[in-house]
């Protein structure tokens, strides 16, 4: 029932009071002073349920920070960790400092002390963690973030000690020494603390045993948390349960055993750039799901006969832990052990990492002693009735687990790849969270991170903040260029990682005409990477094939440069090898690779060898035929794979498998042919000459195109190219040394010094084409332009 409904009924009550006061008061005039009592009452209750205050949870350190700056109060004393912050506009019509907070239609009050602060605004209440967790347990508020509170000024001013304080440790997954049990407790409580049974105290160990925070440093554990379950005080004084004080010298203070009893909620402070939340906005929706799902366990009335065991399933991107061992009996030992300690330690979520690799031996194969342990030892844990639940969430990333263990879990909650909002969101939430500054245009710097989690994203941060602060000693501000640097840096890196070759930087601007075909490999690739899932074309191969030295590795050297994605680079015999099955395991290895980096190329060179039409007859015991099988059965699965593309190149398209040239595997044949006219020729010769010095600005190009044979290829191209600045080399050594300005002894600054005053004239061009010759013949371009129109029909 809300504050309105309430007011509604007690306001015809008043009408009724007030027409019975006025009959009654022509015979006695006293009759009035009750109908007074009323409508003060009346008028008091309304201004208490129209305060309507909201209580906001802040951590307690920090809350701790704000109280200390006030002042203390000189005529009593003020326990900073029992105390609420308010607006001084709430405060200023009263002179109280202990008030009673409460929330309808909650019958009881708890008793607070309430300090000013600038920072709170007029309808809020600033209070820790813990005292929101004793507040919502006291007046058995159940959804805080909605309830509405107010205050009354307390009577009763004198506050007793206790005489004796039954304290209960809360069960942890830690090891709390002894000594650090009493350390914490006697520092804690060497000043009075305002408590009642029943209440939740955080004690922090840096600031109340920090001689010991070095040697629980290695569990993580920052704090203990216990329980105050009962007070004894002198039976004169107020009831123990209004709340009174402990203290170190006047109360004794008696540890009971542990208990089991939820925690107080952490929470977040809204930055002032972006709003932070508990967690990541890409796993938000996850976050919602695992939430749901575990907090049907946590209400007592409610009784589900299902085990809260849960899986989330998700790519690789965080640290992970293992439980598995070298044999089943170590592994089932220490199962055992993980399960017992989380069972002492409820209310608990037991984190079981890499699921994946656990029911499986050193050799990678199914385990079935290890999986009905694991069921068993389930059984036996829900068995038991408990007040507090176990919740078991299990991780695992893209690989598959044994159908036996699947079943075990009750829901599967995935993980999918983050889109380009998301990694933008991601990256604000990483900066704001770290404090940094940027003016780089982290749109840009999203999109580029295709497939990145948010592992990779808080990496690119971190690294983007190193190579700012090596460049600059002044107030850190990340740029564009350290994000750029910062991502190309993370790809190197990765490429090392997943053992692909580092291919040089090839840029469209190095490759000279084909401009059709750089058009089709754009919308081939390059689209789909900036478009959702199932927009866009399809994710089919591309097979390049033309005659040799025409620049089909280069484009797919290029590919991989211009659209900044892996690119894994495979030569046919490479993979084939005498032992049976390892050839089809080289290949399944490629595109594990693949999946892993993605987005990524992977180039086939050679196709033909490693793909030759099955049946042949010298096919001693049908390798190369498994080999195609295989080469197939990944092509196929590799829709589902993410942004992993695939690029073939050939000289021999008619030897290849006619299976992989069917729709959805390389069903795009482009052919890569010799320039034609001299106008490509010409922006080919500039692409590659792009560095050099020329005598006359490059003009000398145009007067060596003419005198080009017409089946000249890129690569004869490129060593006109070559062979021309090399005879400007010698000629340039020549005259230096005629002049006495060179030894014979000189080192490689020397020789760079040398190399940027090279020259390259049109006799040279002129020498080094004169003495080409062609790679490929008239005859075999013949036969490629036959074979390019029989495959014409194939090219969609």
């Amino acid at each position: 029932m809300n504050n309105t409904a309430e007011m509604r009924l007690v306001k015809p009550n008043i009408k009724l009071l007030t027409f019975i006061t006025r009959i009654l008061a022509f015979r006695d005039s006293r009759f009035i002073l009750p109908l007074i009592f009323a409508n003060w009452t009346y008028l008091h209750l309304f201004r208490l349920l129209n305060m309507r205050l909201r209580l906001k949870s802040i951590p307690d350190e920090a809350l701790q920070i704000q109280r200390l700056s006030k002042l203390k109060s000189k005529d009593s004393y003020i326990d900073f960790y029992s105390c609420i912050l308010a607006s001084k506009e709430l405060l200023q019509t009263s002179k109280a400092q202990w008030f009673y907070l409460c929330c309808p239609p909650s019958l009881k009050k708890y008793k607070v002390t309430l300090l000013t602060s600038s920072n709170v605004k007029k309808d809020e209440l600033h209070v820790s963690e813990t005292m929101r967790f004793n507040i919502e347990n006291f007046l058995n508020v159940r959804d805080s973030e909605t309830a509405r509170f107010f205050i009354i000024a307390a009577s009763d001013f004198d506050q007793s000690m206790a005489e004796e304080a039954y304290i209960s440790m809360i069960s942890n997954p830690y090891e709390c020494p002894d000594d650090l049990i009493e350390a914490l407790l006697q520092n804690y409580f060497s000043e009075a603390r305002f408590l009642r049974p029943n209440d939740v105290l955080s004690i922090d160990i840096t600031r109340f045993a920090p001689c010991y925070q070095y040697l629980v440093s290695q569990n993580n554990i920052k704090e203990v948390i216990f329980k105050i379950r009962s007070l004894k005080v002198d039976k004169l004084t107020q009831n123990s349960k209004k709340g009174c004080f402990i203290a170190q010298g006047v109360t004794t203070l008696v540890q009971s055993p542990t208990i089991h009893s939820y925690l107080p909620q952490k929470h977040w402070i809204p930055s002032a750039d972006y709003f932070l939340t508990n967690c990541p906005p890409s796993l938000e929706d996850p976050l919602r799901s695992l939430t749901a799902c575990i907090s049907l366990y946590t209400q007592t009335d409610i009784l589900v006969d299902i085990k809260p065991v849960f899986l989330i399933k998700g790519a690789e991107g965080s640290g992970k832990s293992k439980i598995q061992s070298l044999t089943s009996a170590q592994t089932e030992a220490k199962l055992r052990i993980v399960l017992q300690n989380a069972k002492n330690c409820t209310p608990c979520i037991l984190l079981l990492s890499n699921i994946q690799i656990f029911g499986k031996d050193a050799e990678g194969k199914e385990d079935e002693r290890i999986i009905s342990a694991f069921v068993s030892e389930l059984e036996s844990l829900y068995k038991i009735e408990s007040d507090y639940p176990l919740v078991v969430v299990a991780t695992l990333n893209d690989s598959s687990i044994v159908n036996s263990l699947q079943l075990l879990f009750t829901e599967t909650i995935p993980i999918e790849l983050s889109s380009q909002k998301e990694r933008l969101d991601c990256l604000n939430w990483l900066l704001a969270t770290k404090r940094f500054k940027t003016n780089a245009d982290l749109s840009h710097i999203a999109s580029i991170c295709t497939d990145f989690v948010l592992a990779d994203l808080n990496a690119i941060v971190l690294q983007a903040v190193k190579i700012g602060c090596k460049s600059r000693s002044s107030k850190l501000m990340i740029t564009q260029e350290d994000f750029c640097e910062a991502h190309e840096y993370m790809q190197s890196r990765y490429s090392d990682w997943i053992g692909a070759p580092r291919v040089p930087k090839v840029y469209w601007k190095d490759i000279g005409g084909l401009g059709d075909l750089k058009s089709e490999i754009l919308r081939r690739i390059e689209l789909p990477l900036l478009t959702s899932a199932g927009v866009g074309p399809s994710r089919s191969g591309l097979l390049l094939y033309g005659p040799p030295g025409t620049g089909k590795t280069l484009l797919a050297k290029a590919i991989a440069t211009e659209c900044q994605i892996h690119f894994l680079s495979v030569k046919g015999p490479e993979l084939l090898n005498m032992y049976v099955g390892q050839s089809e395991k080289n290949v399944r290895q490629v595109f594990e690779r693949a999946r892993a980096s993605a987005p990524c190329v992977i180039f086939f060179d050679e196709l033909d060898s490693l793909a030759p039409s099955r049946g042949r007859n010298g096919d001693n015991g049908g390798v190369m035929d498994r080999v195609v099988s295989q080469l197939l059965a990944e092509i196929d699965g590799i829709e589902s794979s993410g942004s992993v593309f695939i690029i073939g190149a050939t000289n021999r398209p008619d030897l290849i498998d006619p299976a992989l040239l069917r729709p959805g595997r390389f069903d795009k044949l482009l052919y890569v042919g010799i320039s034609t006219d001299q106008m490509s020729r010409l922006s080919v010769l500039k692409a590659l000459t792009r560095k050099f010095n020329f005598f006359e600005d490059g003009k000398e190009l145009e007067q060596v195109v003419k005198i080009l044979p017409d089946n000249v290829t890129g690569a004869d191209m490129y060593a006109v190219c070559s062979n021309a600045w090399l005879l400007a080399v010698r000629r340039n050594l020549e005259n230096l040394i005629e002049v006495g300005t060179v030894n014979h002894r000189f080192g490689a600054g020397k020789m760079n010094a040398i190399s940027d005053r090279v020259v390259v004239t049109q006799e040279d061009l002129i020498k080094a084409a004169e003495t080409l010759v062609p790679s490929v013949s008239k005859e075999e371009l013949k036969r490629y332009e036959k074979l390019r129109s029989e495959l014409s029909p194939m090219t969609r």
